[in-house]
């Protein structure tokens, strides 16, 4: 069985702690040949191609049909080198995991709308004088981009500052995303992880300072869902796999859902080492009966 990752240039990753890297490694433990590429060695000339590198560090032209399975694990941002990939590999006839086609229709912002019931107070827009207006009703919020990743544009708002809204949306033309702000946070972002509808492993990201929850500035905490956040993860499971959505993280604050991570999802190693179990090879497992 050969399969495909493709990924940021993998010297670029830390092999402790990273998701793709763990993905990897367990899947050639388990005798499956992985091969990588980044994004830019994907092409079509007849046929959907890319020039992948094996174990070896040796680098053929492989089509993409060749593939049991092609993993895309490119981190954000979600720009057009990320859409035109997605379109390459839809014409790829592998099975690709999560579907190009969902990535393109989802994004990782937006996605959570449809759920608005298990969701903060939530406006998407444009217009400076609803944003504005949205913040005197909720008083203390967060606006951010809807192409950011990892928070980096978060931003907590506790009046409606008109500067910093033509600033976010671009005088009046990009749309963001503003909602409450959750007290909750300073306890922690609840990061989730799912393969299929199946609920893998969850761990409370709680910030070292501030109000930004990442892996990379938070104590990873052990933790367990509440009854609230399994009916969460009972409702999205179902649905995310009908749209070819196979390997997820959720965000969750204060038993709200935030956000959908759907193009990269990160932290298997940390919530293998909290909870003592091999998340990677629950997940390589999952994805072998994908091919099956």
């Amino acid at each position: 069985m050969k399969w495909l990752v493709v990924l940021d240039p993998i010297e670029s990753l830390i092999a402790g702690t990273d998701t793709s890297i763990a993905l990897i490694d367990t899947a050639r433990k388990k005798g499956i040949e992985v091969e990588v590429a980044t994004i830019e060695k994907l092409f079509f000339e007849e046929y959907a191609a890319v020039l992948a590198t094996d174990e070896t560090g040796g680098e053929q032209m492989r089509p993409l049909r060749d593939y049991a399975l092609i993993l895309m694990r490119k981190e954000p941002p979600y720009d057009m080198a990320f859409h035109y990939a997605t379109q390459l590999l839809s014409l790829s006839g592998a099975l690709v995991v999560n579907n190009p086609a969902a990535l393109r229709d989802f994004n990782e912002k937006l996605i959570v709308l449809p759920f608005k019931r298990f969701m903060p107070p939530t406006l998407v827009s444009a217009d400076p004088n609803l944003l504005a207006h949205f913040i005197e009703q909720h008083e203390q919020c967060v606006v951010k981009a809807l192409d950011s990743f990892q928070g980096r544009s978060v931003r907590k708002l506790d009046r409606a500052d008109e500067q910093i809204l033509l600033a976010a949306t671009d005088g009046g033309r990009m749309p963001v995303m503003i909602q409450k702000f959750e007290e909750r946070v300073y306890e922690g972002d609840k990061r989730v992880i799912m393969a299929g509808k199946h609920f893998l492993g969850a761990a409370m990201r709680r910030p070292k300072q501030g109000y930004h929850a990442n892996f990379a500035n938070s104590d990873a905490l052990k933790t367990e869902l509440t009854p609230r956040e399994q009916e969460i993860v009972d409702v999205l499971g179902p649905w995310l796999v009908k749209q070819g959505i196979h390997f997820v993280g959720l965000d969750l604050i204060g038993e709200k859902l935030t956000e959908i991570n759907t193009t990269c999802p990160t932290g298997i190693v940390q919530i293998s080492e909290l909870d003592g179990r091999p998340l990677a090879e629950e997940i390589v497992d999952y994805f072998i009966t994908l091919t099956a």
